[in-house]
């Protein structure tokens, strides 16, 4: 017994540190499926304050592979996939240049440049013309260009795509597709770039298991929201975490 739980237990963690973050996988998993973004920067805030540096965003990576395949499987049906052909188009081309200079440059500039541009898209509507295959392809390409170095860019895709979608359960499940496609295509990067995914294996194992059951809890929460209240809180969230992004870029 104690030998499967030493591999489901990476030996950088804590017991306290890993039953934090297979808790928690379950808590953001249902965040986003019921707002569409947001339970990620919420876990990579938490990994960030115990993980080792190098091993933050891979890991991140993975688990919200796991987290937003399980909304995609769920909500398949909702996926606009026009959307998400050109937006992965981009991703592959943000994913390459970020990964190969992603050890090179400062994150708090990232972070400070994300934190802005959410807050403006929550409340300017300098997204709404966003239209297009070329659009969509540079929406892809920056975003994930710079989840290589902030992890968690889902409150920048949904902050620009919620003008595009109006309907709440489109809107969810077109994210899942987004952020699925995304994070696969970011953990290849790394995994090419020489990180050790096995050594994490079985925490990431447990947190993907976890993230299934708070998807579905979030996602049967969504079914009960209205649209109005939904944009709303939507709103509310996002400015909420872009107000923490630009804070930690400033060291508050």
């Amino acid at each position: 017994m104690d030998l499967v739980y030493e591999w489901f237990k990476p030996a950088a963690l804590t017991d306290l540190q890993f039953t934090i973050l297979v808790s928690l996988s379950f808590v953001t998993s249902a965040v986003t499926a019921l707002m569409g973004a947001g339970g990620g920067a919420l876990l990579i805030a938490v990994m960030a304050s115990f993980m080792p540096a190098a091993a933050i965003i891979p890991v991140h990576a993975v688990v919200q592979l796991g987290s937003n395949g399980g909304r995609l499987l769920l909500m398949r049906k909702d996926v606009d996939r026009y959307l998400v052909w050109w937006f992965v188009v981009g991703t592959v081309i943000g994913a390459v240049i970020g990964g190969n200079i992603a050890v090179s440059l400062e994150p708090a500039y990232l972070q400070l440049i994300l934190g802005g541009f959410i807050l403006l898209s929550c409340w300017v509507p300098i997204t709404a013309a966003l239209k297009g295959k070329k659009s969509l392809t540079v929406l892809g390409a920056l975003t994930s260009f710079l989840t290589m170095f902030v992890g968690a860019t889902g409150p920048f895709v949904i902050a620009s795509m919620r003008h595009i979608i109006a309907d709440k359960q489109k809107l969810v499940g077109t994210m899942a597709a987004l952020m699925s496609a995304q994070h696969l295509i970011k953990a290849v990067v790394f995994g090419g770039l020489g990180f050790a995914f096995a050594d994490w294996a079985g925490v990431i194992v447990l947190m993907i298991f976890t993230g299934f059951f708070g998807t579905m809890t979030g996602q049967a929460l969504l079914q009960r929201v209205s649209n109005e209240k939904f944009q709303l809180a939507l709103r509310i969230m996002l400015t909420f975490l872009a107000l923490r992004l630009i804070g930690s870029a400033l060291g508050f």
